[in-house]
């Protein structure tokens, strides 16, 4: 029993070894392993280094020129969101800057502003905000709307003591319930708390399934007969092959998904609550997840260049399917159950849950036991596929033989 499984050690550590000179003498490989997976974050991590578009350039058609509407002039501009970059008397004006780019938004207060507030009529001022970012939209939205509910707390105040109330009677009348935002996990609001860490999970997923289609490409490629396993006497042990292969880009992605999933957010001081030891938990299900997805898919890749289209058309999709940027409930039954084949799914939300928020190991078990089934599944089909494509190939040999 030990001989047996000293060599069967043996064997894997073979193959493995031989895996790493494949991926090793493959520049293009290397470029996808570890340039991508060093390199893309740390680029995503600069692009949106800033957390929240600030000071958004804005014009305001002042049509009342009271002293209320100035005052609420003064309140956009004090808001963290917005600049007012000028005041110009007519919308055409204001519409030629904005279509020079010159601002983003626009802020049009009536004529009849003052003088429908002091008879008590409700009157409207009007915003209008460029669509081309959703962070424009965001940040106009956000400072416009609490200057004119500031605005709209200080009419009532002075209202209700024109009536005979206190001070505070009169504040507290205008504002009966104080609500306050807290953006939980995310305290900034800001875009690149929300969207990296779905992207450092996803570029793991995806460049591992872009390394070993390429692999196997150029295995097929070399191959005279396309064969992704060549035939030799160690191959006819075909979960030794399998786990050997496995075991090479486990001990690889081991150290880049340490460094994309902790050195990174750390790095760039997005929220993170996990260390070494809660990581790797979660890390080992997903990349063994991964890896044999990638085997998996690796059987239907005749060439290096499938597995770059494969890469292009599924990365985008991914994201949304995952249920990260868009409710789970708000999404088709049918593409839920799609993205249930991808460990990108799981590995998204429970490394936003974990790290993000906080959660511990019990509170992702649906996410990591889906990892260790997608896991089982893949190995599965992966040595069915290897055993399959063993005997074509040793069919074809007996019959050039025969000849």
């Amino acid at each position: 029993m030990k001989q047996i499984l000293t060599k069967a050690f043996r064997d894997t550590a073979e193959i493995a070894i031989e895996e790493w000179k494949h991926v090793f003498r493959d520049s293009g490989v290397m470029l996808v392993f570890f340039a991508a997976c060093l390199i893309y974050p740390v680029l995503y991590g600069f692009i949106y280094k800033n957390e929240a578009y600030r000071n958004i350039p804005v014009v305001v058609v002042n049509e009342s020129r009271s002293a209320l509407s100035r005052e609420l002039v003064r309140k956009l501009d004090a808001t963290p969101e917005l600049r007012i970059a000028g005041q110009v008397t007519t919308m055409a004006s204001a519409e030629k800057l904005y279509a020079e780019n010159e601002v983003y938004g626009i802020v049009f207060i009536p004529k009849t502003f003052a003088a429908d507030l002091a008879a008590g009529r409700q009157t409207h001022v009007s915003g209008y905000c460029s669509m081309a970012s959703m962070m424009y939209y965001k940040g106009f939205y956000s400072g416009f709307n609490y200057a004119c509910l500031d605005v709209n707390r200080h009419i009532k105040t002075e209202r209700l003591q024109v009536l005979g109330l206190t001070e505070r009677q009169a504040t507290t009348a205008s504002e009966p319930i104080l609500s306050q935002g807290h953006a939980l996990y995310n305290p900034l609001g800001g875009f690149p708390s929300f969207l990296m860490p779905a992207v450092l999970v996803l570029i793991i997923q995806q460049t591992l399934v872009l390394g070993i289609g390429m692999l196997a490409g150029t295995a097929r490629e070399e191959n005279k007969r396309h064969q992704l396993v060549p035939i030799k006497r160690k191959y006819h042990r075909i979960q030794r092959v399998v786990w050997g292969k496995a075991l090479a880009y486990l001990i690889i992605y081991l150290f880049l998904g340490i460094y994309d999933l902790m050195l990174i957010p750390h790095l760039f001081q997005l929220p993170h609550f996990l260390g070494l030891a809660g990581i790797l938990p979660f890390l080992l299900p997903y990349l063994l997840a991964s890896i044999f997805f990638g085997m998996a898919l690796s059987v239907f890749f005749w060439n290096r260049e499938m597995p770059l289209l494969l890469y292009l058309c599924t990365s985008v999709p991914l994201l949304f399917i995952s249920g990260f940027s868009w409710p789970t409930t708000h999404i088709h039954i049918f593409w839920r159950m799609v993205s249930f084949f991808f460990p990108s799914t799981f590995g998204i939300n429970g490394f936003i849950k974990m790290n993000s928020a906080g959660a511990s190991i019990g509170q992702v078990g649906p996410e990591i036991m889906g990892l260790w089934v997608q896991t089982g599944f893949y190995f599965v089909f992966t040595w069915f596929a290897y055993s399959w494509q063993i005997r074509q190939s040793e069919r074809k040999t007996i019959k050039i033989s025969t000849f």
